[in-house]
């Protein structure tokens, strides 16, 4: 046995903010093998956990790494070894708080021996740490050093379903992302969820939800016809993103997304709220 951790995200009721909800839940023997407790690990054993979002179309990526350490909010590179450090890389290495970000350039150029970079969390690791840097979307922290979302929960150590993160922020557009949700026990030993991906079009039905509103609110034929086909048409292109998105066709349904995020865009004063709208 061994455990597979499961997480899924939701937009708050605003397309800028997310709630994150943890669904392992308990080991039970032909029903869920793969839960905590049992002969799995529980949540009292974890050092770590985190979750990541990447673009859908993810491949595991280092963009850069170096030998050196970290003092306060100062990341120093004082041996480059390979690619390029920039702003908004997230770090790892050994000791290294999960979450920590570069967050700016200070006399760092990115490949330089001896240069440093302002990261987002003090901490003090190294020196003669290997440490490297990846460019991920978004990084949510469920167990640190100073974190911990699960011992508070009912039945913990082996807790059911449970809301672990509210109206944390989100920042990104419309699409199609990838989840890794990734959990480092006291061993030293690590576990990934299954491959997930979640769908978010709240823009797009913003979009659609104003163009609604506004229709319901028309006075004249000809502004009801042109709105009612506007409306249709924002209505065709959510229900394809939604269909190909459940079938696994997330090319066709990131096409139809971005064709549909032109739309709102193109349209005279539709009130909603998908960039440049």
């Amino acid at each position: 046995m061994a455990l597979v951790p499961k997480i899924s995200l939701s937009l708050s009721n605003k397309c800028n903010l997310v709630t994150i909800t943890e669904e392992t839940s308990g080991y039970s023997l032909g029903v869920n093998n793969t839960g905590w407790g049992g002969p799995n690990i529980d949540t009292d054993q974890i050092a770590t956990a985190t979750v990541k979002v990447y673009p859908f179309t993810y491949t595991p990526t280092v963009n850069a790494v170096g030998v050196g350490g970290i003092s306060g909010t100062t990341f120093t590179d004082t041996t480059h070894l390979s690619g390029v450090f920039q702003v908004g890389q997230y770090l790892t290495g050994t000791g290294i708080l999960p979450g920590t970000q570069i967050i700016a350039l200070l006399t760092g150029t990115g490949s330089n021996n001896g240069g440093t970079y302002q990261i987002n969390l003090a901490q003090s690791i190294g020196p003669g740490v290997t440490i490297t840097g990846s460019s991920i979307l978004d990084v949510y922290v469920l167990k640190s050093y100073t974190t911990d979302v699960y011992s508070s929960q009912i039945a913990s150590p082996t807790p059911g379903i449970f809301t672990a993160l509210v109206d944390q922020p989100w920042t990104q557009l419309d699409g199609i992302y990838q989840i890794i949700y990734s959990i480092e026990d006291l061993s030293n030993n690590k576990y990934e969820n299954e491959t997930s991906h979640e769908l978010f079009i709240c823009n797009l039905c913003n979009c659609k939800d104003g163009l609604v509103n506004k229709l319901l609110n028309a006075c004249d034929s000809i502004t009801v016809k042109k709105l009612k086909e506007q409306v249709d048409q924002m209505e065709m292109f959510i229900y394809g993103i939604q269909s190909a998105f459940s079938c696994g066709d997330f090319d066709t349904a990131d096409n139809i997304l971005t064709a549909a995020t032109t739309y709102c865009q193109t349209l005279s004063d539709c009130g909603c709220n998908c960039g440049g709208c």
